[in-house]
């Protein structure tokens, strides 16, 4: 599974990509160009777990952000998620 986030400047759009490329779960947070890496992971972890994801099953991310500031630090929180 793949896990894709698009940021804008408002919201984080998180969704999980298939195998097969069906995207099986969209998720939102508010973008806050002043959370941490870890707060984001937090929060990422969170809405994934509570939405059924099993975080094991990531094989890869893709970002897409208007937010370039957000994308480094959303970045390192992925890494923090999937090893």
């Amino acid at each position: 599974m793949i896990l894709a986030i698009d940021t804008g400047n408002t919201h984080t759009v998180i969704g999980c990509i298939s195998p097969d490329g069906d995207i099986t779960q969209i998720m939102s947070i508010e973008s806050n160009p002043y959370k941490t890496e870890h707060e984001y992971a937090a929060s990422i972890k969170l809405i994934l777990e509570l939405n059924g994801v099993d975080l094991n099953r990531i094989e890869g991310a893709v970002i897409s952000s208007v937010v370039p500031s957000l994308t480094v630090v959303l970045r390192k929180a992925v890494k923090f998620i999937a090893g």
